[in-house]
């Protein structure tokens, strides 16, 4: 029987590999779509996490903010919804609107509320290391300063746009813009295009000129750093790049550009001369109550310009400001400058103006600040950091003798002569330096360091300088303890203090001395807090810049303690503390003494404290000045310590700084600086420290023993009959 046939079933298709190539692409397009998904449900709950839409909000503020001091007492709050003017749409000039459209978001009428565009150049930028502008549109500029804080986070990023996606939808274009320039700040107090007008020009809006209106339209961008007020160089080259925007945009011609580009500030400039805030008089229903006005400006200025906070937030965003200040510093600081017995007057019998900083030198804390005499509100004028003053001899230190230390081969007994000397003048004069006493006193001869300080000697601090080289002493001054200066300082006048600073620049330059040699931040800022309790800034931990060595700042404590309990600033001495300082006076002709004085300075400091006066007018000239009695050892020093005995109270007494290793104590001649020979006389040979390592070598050779005439005493003559061997100082000048 044949076998049943079988059929063969068909062979299944095979199955087709998935290649490695298609496996990567299928895996990125999965993980692209679950990525996105997920991204899409991220962004929208941070979005719908965004702060409640609150249109009153867009033309009224109602959060207030408040100051705490260090020790967590309230001292202010401060409340913005009252300093601003609000202008209407048809108040505010088309070109207002067309030059801030240009600068701020030149897109603004062709995008929803975001600009992609914008946001992709940003990126690239970015990405490329080479960021020059954000991505931030006009309306979310209103959202930001409207709605939210001043955190920069992804999450804020993501809730900015959402917001600005609400505005676009319930407002016009226009009424954006109305609002927006409503809103923005635009420094010095001002709030609003309105306000800001008046501000920097004195005039309504519909006066504005096209050169105005572009300053004001390159405000926004840094408002503290264009400021006419403070930086009129960057305003001025601000405007120029606003006009150039202007002029490529059509909206003014080459010949506006080419008159408005160098327009000199003249409101500006006239309240800067008459030294008015430039703020009087525009709005008097500031909602702003704390105590220590000075003090206050100060924290506001920070806030802004160093931690980029910005005014909406700092006035309106409900924040927890926690500073440094100690009230009862700050109170008997307000208590001197109430008592007009405390100051000089001028040559016609006026009162002089004055400004204080109190600092703690562990970690740059500012104690105490008074802007003026008479200082009512944080918009006046603030002279402890915005006036800038030539600190005289008080500067010394800072230019001239810690950096001589600092480079080695000086100690406090390092011996110059005080006599004549001339140097050329950059004008092609000649330039020959006179100490305070010479009229009366006379040319003293050989003398030390120590000497010189304690008495303020100027010849001695010019040579000084001239040994170490003025370019050293300058770069010193400015990179290590942070001086402001500029090129046209790097002169030997440096040595007497004709560079300009602030109160709060000496004050903060001078911590290095007892802290050791470390220069702390200084800041008037603890902490700040949002009104979520988010911390913005944190300086419980501040950054120590290491600019003396612990042994050099010790030789500095020593000879400026020298100046307080036997030099020109004995004054500033209270009780058994450890006080050391620097007194300094200003001529208005530092080449010609008595010719009137124009500042007077003493800067001072305990192992705790650090702190600076000035006194002296806002403009001085040969009418107004300083009469030939007002010096910094007379009233800044008295003042000084009735404020800093109060600072004191209840601290553990310190009658000397630490002495830190590395330091000795070296016999030396007083006529040469080096060791005595064996003909130095007893009453020159001395004792003084000097760093370790950094003594001074060789042996004196200003002593010779020779025969002189035993009548006269002098060299022998014609007529000498008898001669006695003498030791006689063999100096040429």
């Amino acid at each position: 029987m044949p076998s049943p046939t079988v059929k063969k079933a068909a062979s299944a298709k095979p199955k087709r590999r998935l290649s490695k190539k298609r496996f990567i692409l299928l895996t990125i397009l999965t993980v692209f779509i679950l990525g996105a998904g997920t991204a899409v449900g991220i962004v929208l709950s941070i979005a719908a996490k965004a702060p409640q839409f609150n249109p009153r909000i867009l033309t009224n503020t109602d959060q207030s903010s408040i100051i705490y001091d260090k020790d967590g007492n309230q001292i202010g709050v401060i409340h913005a919804s009252q300093n601003r003017e609000n202008a209407t749409s048809q108040e505010i000039p088309d070109q207002v609107k067309k030059a801030f459209v240009a600068v701020e978001d030149s897109r603004f009428y062709d995008h929803f509320g975001l600009d992609p565009i914008g946001i992709a150049r940003a990126l690239y930028q970015d990405l490329s290391g080479n960021k020059l502008q954000g991505a931030s549109t006009i309306t979310v500029q209103l959202a930001r300063n409207a709605f939210l804080t001043p955190e920069q986070t992804l999450t804020r990023k993501i809730q900015e746009a959402a917001l600005a996606l609400k505005l676009e939808r319930l407002y016009t274009k226009d009424e954006i813009l109305t609002m927006y320039l409503n809103r923005i700040y635009f420094g010095e107090s001002a709030y609003g295009i309105k306000a800001a007008a008046q501000t920097y020009f004195g005039k309504p809006l519909k006066d504005l000129d096209m050169g105005e209106i572009a300053m004001l339209a390159g405000l926004p961008q840094a408002p503290s750093a264009y400021d006419p007020y403070v930086n009129p160089d960057k305003a001025r080259y601000r405007r120029t790049v606003v006009l150039g925007i202007l002029r490529d945009d059509k909206i003014i011609s080459q010949a506006d550009y080419d008159k408005y580009k160098d327009a000199p500030f003249s409101y500006v400039d006239k309240m800067k001369e008459e030294n008015k805030n430039p703020q009087a008089g525009n709005m008097p229903n500031v909602q702003v109550s704390y105590k220590y006005p000075g003090f206050v400006s100060y924290v506001l200025h920070e806030l802004e310009d160093k931690y980029n906070i910005s005014p909406d937030a700092i006035f309106s965003g409900g924040l927890k400001i926690y500073t440094t200040v100690d009230s009862k510093i700050q109170q008997a600081a307000e208590s001197a400058y109430a008592d007009p017995n405390n100051f000089p007057k001028d040559v016609h019998g006026n009162p002089v103006q004055s400004a204080m900083v109190v600092m703690d030198p562990k970690d740059g804390s500012i104690r105490a600040m008074i802007g003026g005499r008479n200082y009512t509100s944080a918009m006046d004028f603030n002279r402890a950091w915005q006036a800038v003053r030539q600190p005289g001899s008080s500067a010394k230190p800072l230019t001239v003798y810690a950096p001589a230390l600092a480079k080695g081969g000086y100690f406090p007994g390092t011996v110059l002569d005080n006599m004549p000397v001339q140097y050329p003048g950059g004008d092609g004069k000649i330039w020959a330096p006179v100490n305070f006493d010479t009229p009366t006193q006379g040319w003293t001869g050989m003398m030390t360091m120590r000497e010189a300080i304690r008495n303020s000697v100027n010849v001695y601090a010019v040579k000084l300088l001239d040994k170490i080289g003025v370019d050293y002493g300058w770069q010193f001054a400015k990179d290590q303890f942070g001086l402001p200066l500029e090129d046209r300082d790097k002169v030997l006048s440096l040595a007497l203090g004709s560079e300009s600073v602030s109160v709060l620049d000496m004050v903060s330059s001078y911590t290095a001395f007892p802290s050791g040699g470390l220069l702390p931040q200084r800041h008037s800022v603890l902490m700040v807090k949002d009104k979520n309790g988010a911390t913005l800034v944190d300086n419980t931990n501040v950054e120590k810049k290491r600019i003396l060595t612990p042994q050099v700042a010790y030789v500095m404590n020593d000879m400026l303690r020298t100046v307080v309990t036997s030099g020109t600033g004995t004054n500033a001495q209270f009780g058994n503390w450890a006080v050391a300082g620097k007194t300094g006076t200003t001529s208005l002709d530092d080449n010609k003494v008595g010719q009137g004085l124009r500042d007077a300075w003493f800067m001072g400091y305990t192992p705790d404290y650090v702190g600076g006066v000035w006194m002296g007018l806002d403009q001085s000239n040969s009418k107004y000045h300083l009469t030939s009695d007002t010096y910094g050892g007379d009233k800044p020093a008295k003042l000084w310590k009735k404020v800093m005995m109060v600072a004191h109270e209840g601290l553990p007494v310190k009658t000397q700084f630490d002495r830190p290793s590395g330091i000795s104590t070296i016999t030396y001649d007083t006529e040469s600086g080096l060791a005595p020979s064996s003909l130095t006389p007893s009453q020159f040979i001395s004792h003084d420290i000097a760093i370790s390592g950094a003594l001074p070598t060789g042996t004196s050779n200003v002593w010779v023993q020779m025969d002189v005439c035993a009548v006269t005493g002098l060299l022998p003559g014609p007529n000498t009959t008898q001669t006695i061997s003498k030791v006689c100082l063999n100096i040429t000048r």
